[in-house]
């Protein structure tokens, strides 16, 4: 691998999906590309439906592709084996399911010892690593908790620590801000920052337009249509792109050095 493409971790190649992954629906977008390096904060927006969840599960392997290629460090998808793959990319879907008791610790412990953790449940919930990543999140006051009892932006934290835990460079994340205040987003916008800075990545789903800007060097948006634009953040996030996608008037104004959306449609008045 040349030094000018050492760095590359996801290389995407007219990508084309279609709503559910089934041959014949409705066509989600096509011709979509784009190359994840490490360093790089990738988001990705646009409308309900427009297929930001099946772009995540696309990458990580778990949702079919109608046409196009997914390449890590070079090869294709399909080459890798899961165990490989798992080394590469940490996905954490928009939903969870906690059908067994388990702790916080046991849970995040999981995801860090991959090898003994599809095999028994007991892992080392004390390990160093985990009660680090525990800390990093503000979890540790929840370690003992069992999952099942949390509120849901402590239980998308517990999301966010065990893709931490798999200790793969790129972090696949679906809806990571949902139901978090406030401060947990600013929490959330550190931690991934950090992940980057040491030589990680980012692709994540967001709603929150304000908030995509703050995490993104790169963004994704889909139009809900067929359509898709890739590139820079502030070539992606502009006002025009985004009302064209969302179909509403979006403005963008500055605030301390940063872009902020705003939608600027006249309320309808009462006669």
């Amino acid at each position: 691998m040349s030094a000018a493409t050492s760095d590359l971790l996801l290389d995407v190649e007219s990508l084309a999906l279609t709503a559910g992954g089934l041959p014949g629906s409705r066509e989600l977008f096509a011709a979509l590309g784009l190359q994840v390096r490490n360093g790089e904060r990738w988001v990705v927006v646009g409308p309900n439906g427009a297929g930001k969840s099946s772009l995540l599960a696309a990458l990580a392997g778990v949702f079919r592709t109608a046409r196009g290629r997914i390449r890590y460090d070079g090869r294709d998808l399909a080459d890798w084996s899961a165990a490989a793959l798992a080394d590469r990319r940490a996905w954490s879907p928009q939903f969870w399911s906690d059908p067994f008791p388990a702790t916080v610790a046991e849970t995040a412990a999981l995801a860090h010892d991959r090898s003994a953790g599809w095999r028994t449940w007991l892992v080392d919930s004390t390990d160093s690593e985990v009660q680090r990543v525990l800390s990093l999140l503000a979890l540790s006051p929840h370690a003992q908790a069992d999952v099942r009892t949390l509120s849901g932006g402590e239980r998308q934290r517990v999301a966010i620590a065990t893709a931490l835990l798999q200790g793969a460079p790129l972090l696949l994340l679906d809806e990571p801000a949902s139901h978090l205040d406030p401060a947990h987003q600013r929490l959330l916008l550190a931690v991934l920052r950090d992940h980057c800075r040491t030589g990680g990545a980012v692709v994540a789903s967001l709603h929150d337009l304000d908030l995509a800007w703050d995490l993104a060097s790169h963004a994704v948006l889909l139009d809900g249509r067929g359509g898709s634009l890739a590139g820079a953040r502030a070539d992606v996030l502009d006002a025009v792109s985004l009302s064209a996608a969302f179909g509403v008037t979006i403005e963008a104004v500055e605030v301390r050095g940063a872009r902020r959306f705003v939608v600027t449609d006249a309320p309808e008045t009462t006669p």
